[in-house]
């Protein structure tokens, strides 16, 4: 892996994380940058290569050891190779606890000892937010004011996290390079310094970040929602995530849509259905019925001998596609036959008649 960015940042987990806690980020992570989840999201397909790649590392006791001794890990660097005694190799068998007294633990303790932080610049997280909204502002778009904590650059230190009219020096005990050399007999490491962290220079931390070059607080937004949202759709606001560290790029923020149900209509993709009652009457002998739209009122012709379940498909009145900006989804319209209730003699003997007339068998299909 040669990506600058830091593995444990990409998988939300602090460096003190047990090998559970890396587990359950790369599930927790994953479950929401899969690219089936999202569909068509570039961002998201990189992102979740990039947290699988992590938690390969990391997820590995003996690559996680590697990775924090020298700030990379690449494929094969573990495997022994023949007749070289300088590289590196596998430690099953020793102890490594700070017990042992042999002058080679205190060596491979040193290798293996926690070291400062590199302070490379590295890119903030992406924030998610979740915002619930009518349908009616789905189909016409609207604002959402948010109210977001996130972390944003420090403005004592323009975000380098190193303390104003401070000097940067070279780090002496590696004199810049960013590593150390250990030794014992034919065995040789190169380490990370422990001093600088790998960096080659020393400089004084800012009081008011803590050298992070970010601190917490509020924002207030407004993100413009676009026509046809639905839920489950991601709105990237970029820029709006946490800031990056030492001076690095920031974050996105992604507002997760939410949207509420409707009385009459139920969105499908971009066509929009709904159910209409007409009567017996209306179904036999055919007839045109004013049917609710988003637009508004709208007549549907509904032919002689219309059954129950039938559906009729209106161009062009379903909501806005964000796939394809300018274009509509249709209306569906389904008819639902109401059966008077027959109360008196006379409507009865008419229906008789009627049954007389047009003899029929609905159920002559069934056998």
């Amino acid at each position: 892996m040669t990506s600058k960015d830091d593995l444990y940042i990409i998988l939300e987990v602090g460096r003190t994380a047990s090998v559970n806690d890396i587990k359950r980020a790369f599930r927790r992570l994953a479950r929401r940058y899969h690219p089936d989840i999202n569909p068509g999201d570039h961002h998201a397909e990189e992102r979740f290569k990039r947290i699988t790649e992590a938690y390969d590392i990391l997820g590995d006791p003996m690559k996680r050891k590697f990775y924090d001794v020298n700030g990379f890990y690449t494929d094969g660097v573990l495997d022994p190779k023949e007749g070289d005694e300088s590289g590196w190799f596998r430690f099953q068998g020793f102890n490594f606890s700070s017990s042992g007294h042999s002058d080679f633990a205190d060596i491979l303790g040193q290798v293996f000892a926690r070291r400062p932080e590199r302070r490379d610049p590295e890119r903030g997280s992406d924030l998610e937010y979740a915002v619930p909204i009518s349908f009616e502002e789905s189909i016409r778009g609207t604002g959402a004011s948010l109210n977001i904590l996130r972390k944003h650059s420090c403005g004592v230190c323009n975000g380098v996290g190193q303390d104003p009219g401070s000097r940067e020096n070279t780090c002496l005990a590696c004199n810049g390079t960013g590593k150390a050399t250990r030794s014992k007999g034919h065995l040789r490491f190169a380490v990370t310094c422990a001093d600088c962290g790998g960096s080659g220079r020393l400089i004084t931390p800012c009081d008011a970040c803590g050298g992070e070059g970010r601190v917490s607080g509020a924002e207030a937004l407004n993100v413009q929602l676009p026509k046809g949202v639905a839920t489950g759709s991601r709105i990237r606001v970029p820029g709006k995530g946490d800031a990056g560290r030492f001076g690095g790029p920031s974050g996105d923020l992604y507002v997760l849509v939410s949207v509420g149900p409707h009385h009459l209509f139920k969105r499908i993709g971009d066509n929009i259905h709904c159910t209409v009652p007409i009567s017996v009457t209306e179904a036999a002998l055919g007839t045109k019925v004013e049917v609710p739209t988003i637009d508004g009122p709208a007549t549907v012709r509904v032919p002689p001998g219309t059954q129950t379940g039938q559906r009729f498909r209106m161009r062009d009145k379903g909501a806005p596609s964000l796939l394809n900006p300018g274009m509509r989804g249709d209306q569906y319209v389904e008819v639902k036959i109401v059966v008077p209730r027959v109360a008196d003699e006379r409507s009865k003997e008419i229906l008789r008649e009627l049954a007389k007339l047009n003899p029929e068998d609905p159920r002559k299909d069934l056998w």
